[in-house]
């Protein structure tokens, strides 16, 4: 069976072939060989048809679609040639469209309070971007920046500090960030 994914991420475990480092005749005899128990394995190849190597994977098609085992191929998108040569040879594709995330993070409110030096709203933007899941280091990062393009020298000093101290072990950065709003 041959599957290509387009757009899309394959979900449950496969083995996942390096398709740079293995021939189209390693292929086409992993496609021909039974397991010792008969049972199905499941190949992953990724990239491979936007590849230079992209007609000699294609030629494979047919074999590939006779195996008893598995082939995945995950690809960004295929062209209109390879899509009709794999629906010749039975191929099945399935397109999912990827969804963008929307962005809900406002970088621009929390700098924006830094430099009103506005502790609330420092405050409530790091809390809210922590529970959206930011990462302290990116937050502490921002705020850094901020104030160096503020040239509030002690302000980024006490920003790079609690950053250090915090991989040191003497806190956890997103505390210490919350705490560093508070006493603004």
């Amino acid at each position: 069976m041959l599957i290509v994914l387009v757009g899309g991420r394959r979900k449950g475990p496969a083995e996942e072939l390096k398709w740079e480092a293995i021939s189209s005749e390693e292929i086409a005899t992993l496609a021909s060989t039974a397991t010792l128990f008969g049972g199905a394995r499941t190949f992953v190849l990724v990239g491979v048809f936007a590849s230079e190597r992209g007609e000699e994977f294609l030629e494979l098609a047919e074999g590939l679609v006779e195996s008893p085992h598995i082939f995945i191929f995950e690809e960004e998108k295929l062209l209109k040639k390879p899509t009709e040569i794999l629906q010749k040879a039975g191929a099945k594709i399935e397109v999912t469209k990827t969804e963008k995330k929307e962005y809900r993070f406002d970088q621009f409110g929390l700098t924006a309070a830094l430099a009103n030096y506005d502790k609330k709203k420092l405050w409530l933007g790091l809390v809210k971007a922590l529970r959206e899941g930011e990462k302290p280091e990116t937050l502490a990062g921002l705020l850094a920046w901020k104030a160096r393009q503020i040239k509030d020298a002690n302000l980024s000093r006490e920003i790079t500090f609690m950053y250090h101290d915090s991989h040191r072990g003497f806190g956890d950065l997103a505390l210490l960030l919350e705490r560093f709003a508070l006493k603004l």
